[in-house]
């Protein structure tokens, strides 16, 4: 595991146990969900998951070409237009799951930072979600999941940071 990896799950774990103040909202979501340029009240999974994505590449001095993003397809396109796209799950890489249409046609998605991957199942962090694995909770928590569950593929940032030190494409170097 190289560094920029180790950087993203310890951004992840630090995160478990915040909980909202107020619905999708609270000093910690607000500020997430501000770096992406939406207001509180929005769902803030992909906000969060992103957001450790970049306070790692930062903490590092590594450049996230990843724009900000609080949508999980729209993270998904991203990273298969970075070449960070993968439908094989690794520690550090962000799951991303389709849950549908909402009311207004809107195409609606879960994400989680995975730590640990074995055979049938994969263990987590995610936010915006609660002890039944809601994709509306009201906490960041970590978490046990199928592999089928994460349907829309894994972005794998250290494709995305590609020949910079530390990346995926380099792990000599961390």
């Amino acid at each position: 595991m190289n560094r920029l990896t180790r950087q993203i799950i310890a951004g992840a774990l630090k995160d478990v146990g915040i909980r909202e103040v107020g619905y999708n909202d609270g000093p910690e979501i607000g500020e997430w969900l501000r770096r992406v340029n939406r207001k509180p009240g929005r769902s803030y999974c992909a906000a969060w998951a992103w957001c450790k994505v970049d306070d790692a590449c930062q903490d590092l001095g590594l450049t996230n070409p990843m724009l900000p993003t609080a949508g999980v397809h729209l993270m998904c396109r991203r990273a298969k237009a970075l070449g960070a796209w993968t439908k094989d799950p690794g520690p550090g890489f962000i799951g991303m799951h389709d849950s549908g249409l909402s009311k207004t046609g809107a195409r609606l998605g879960h994400c989680g930072i995975i730590l640990e991957v074995g055979e049938h199942h994969v263990q987590d962090v995610e936010a915006n979600t609660n002890e039944a694995g809601s994709r509306e909770g009201d906490c960041v928590a970590e978490k046990p999941r199928p592999l089928a569950y994460w349907d829309l593929g894994y972005f794998d940032p250290g494709k995305m940071c590609a020949g910079q030190t530390c990346s995926e494409e380099h792990p000599e170097d961390g």
